[in-house]
C-alpha cells in the first residue's frame, strides 16, 4: 500500500527546508570562499606582472643592442670604405679638397707637396686654422 497523500508534504517541506538551508549557508560559504580566491587572484595577477615586466625589459634591451649593431655595421662599413688597396685608413674621401693647415703651409716643401696632391686627384688645395 502507498501512500501518496503523506509523502507529497512530507516531500514539499524537506524541499523548502533544503532551499532554507541553502539560502542561509550560501552567504556564509561565499564569505569564507572569497579571501582565499582572492588571494589566488591577486598571486597570478602579481605573477603575470612580473612576467609582463620581465618581456617589455628584454624587448628593450634586444631593441638597444639591435640599434647598436646597427651603429657599429654602420661605423665598420664607412671605416672598411676609407681603407687604400694597402689597408691602410685614408681620413679624407675621394674627391674630397687637400686640406693643409696654415702653419704647415709657411713651409715650402709642405705646400708644394699638397699642391701637387691637389693637382694629381683634381681636387682644389683648402688651408685651413690650425686647430
Amino acid at each position: 500500500m502507498t501512500r501518496p497523500n503523506h509523502e507529497e508534504p512530507e516531500m514539499a517541506d524537506n524541499d523548502q527546508q533544503a532551499e532554507a538551508l541553502i539560502a542561509a549557508l550560501a552567504p556564509k560559504i561565499a564569505e569564507a570562499i572569497l579571501p582565499q580566491i582572492t588571494e589566488s587572484v591577486e598571486t597570478q595577477m602579481k605573477g603575470l606582472k612580473d612576467k609582463n615586466d620581465e618581456l617589455l625589459d628584454k624587448l628593450a634591451k634586444q631593441k638597444a643592442e639591435d640599434n647598436h649593431s646597427k651603429l657599429l655595421a654602420a661605423a665598420e662599413s664607412q671605416y672598411q670604405a676609407r681603407l687604400d688597396g694597402n689597408g691602410v685608413y685614408q681620413g679624407r674621401k675621394a674627391g674630397d679638397s687637400i686640406k693643409i693647415k696654415k702653419p704647415d703651409a709657411r713651409s715650402v716643401s709642405k705646400y708644394r707637396e699638397a699642391k701637387a696632391l691637389a693637382e694629381k686627384e683634381g681636387v682644389p688645395l683648402e688651408i685651413v686654422a690650425n686647430d
